[in-house]
């Protein structure tokens, strides 16, 4: 606590001002225990002169002398103080309690705990030195740094930040996952790639799904089945996949798969492609086609016309495996 004037003088008696004080060179030469009560001199230039114990001299400062020993008035514009210690303080019912231990070191700085237990259990402190500093927030369980090592980011469960990594931030900026996936929580948002400057009308990845879709089969006569209906869906892009098997019984003039697991984008005069391989049964030469606005494949000839599926079959059952390349 700074003292006043009318203070120093309660205690000193009255007050003779003796001049200045270098601290650093000791001038004029002051000696421990050695002086006239009363008398006192304001340092000007700081140093580390040792009188009766005190060593931290500041300009303003003032070097008075009780009668049996020099003491140090403070007197500067800042604070000159040793050996500030906060132990712990109740601030409100939440018992914040507060930490510090700072050390030096070639610029390092070390507070070992600077906020414990703020209404819960949980702890903010400044830990390491240099370069390796690091501030941390830890709860029950988890552990949030900012500044560790070659992260500038991190957050861990178990207290244990480097360990039981779930997300960092590196120093040059790559972002890593390491236990869970990256959740897009808003319909038509995901991840943007206009910085690559592309001329495509988006660069937004906003969309990736993957499962099984329900086909139905639509034979002019005769029996079918649709089987291993699978799907993969990137941005608009879909690529779908089945099995066709016919058993053989009947003729027929054509036939249509339904229920592909997204419309195509476009009209009926919008054709895309769907590929055949023949797993048993003829090969006869024809294509897939699914028009847009429509959730369906046609099974034609070259030339767009319906073709027998009896064709296919020749008389006995046949497997065919179709995958479809489409824009939703």
């Amino acid at each position: 606590m700074l003292k006043t004037v009318s203070s120093v003088a309660n205690a000193l008696g009255a007050l003779n001002y003796k001049g200045t004080w270098n601290a650093s060179t000791n001038t004029p030469t002051l000696a421990s225990g050695v002086g006239t009560q009363g008398d006192y001199y304001v340092v000007s230039v700081d140093g580390a002169t040792n009188l009766d114990g005190i060593t931290n001299w500041g300009v303003g400062d003032w070097a008075a002398f009780n009668g049996s020993v020099w003491q140090r008035v403070e007197g500067g514009a800042d604070g000159n103080f040793v050996n500030l210690t906060a132990g712990s303080a109740t601030i409100d019912q939440n018992a914040v309690a507060l930490a510090f231990k700072v050390t030096g070191g070639n610029g390092g700085l070390n507070v070992a705990e600077f906020i414990r237990d703020i209404g819960a259990d949980t702890t903010v402190g400044i830990n390491g030195s240099g370069g390796d500093a690091q501030i941390y927030f830890q709860t029950t369980g988890n552990t949030f740094a900012i500044g560790t090592n070659s992260t500038v980011f991190e957050i861990a469960d178990n207290n244990a930040i480097g360990t039981n990594t779930r997300l960092s931030i590196s120093n040059v900026g790559d972002v890593s996952v390491s236990t869970g996936n990256l959740v897009i929580g808003t319909s038509g948002k995901g991840i943007d790639f206009s910085a690559t400057a592309g001329t495509g009308t988006s660069e937004l990845l906003s969309d990736y799904e993957e499962g099984v879709w329900s086909g139905g089969l639509n034979l002019y006569g005769g029996v079918g089945t649709v089987t291993e209906e699978r799907y993969t869906k990137i941005g608009n892009l879909v690529i779908a996949s089945c099995n066709v098997g016919l058993d053989g019984t009947a003729d027929g003039s054509g036939f249509i798969i339904n229920g592909l697991p997204f419309t195509p984008l476009g009209s009926s005069s919008d054709a895309y492609g769907c590929t055949i391989n023949y797993n048993t049964g003829n090969e006869p030469t024809a294509k897939g086609l699914i028009f847009g606005g429509t959730a369906s494949i046609k099974i034609v000839t070259n030339t767009k016309s319906e073709i027998s599926y009896t064709t296919f079959q020749n008389g006995s059952a046949c497997e065919l495996s179709l995958t479809a390349i489409y824009y939703a």
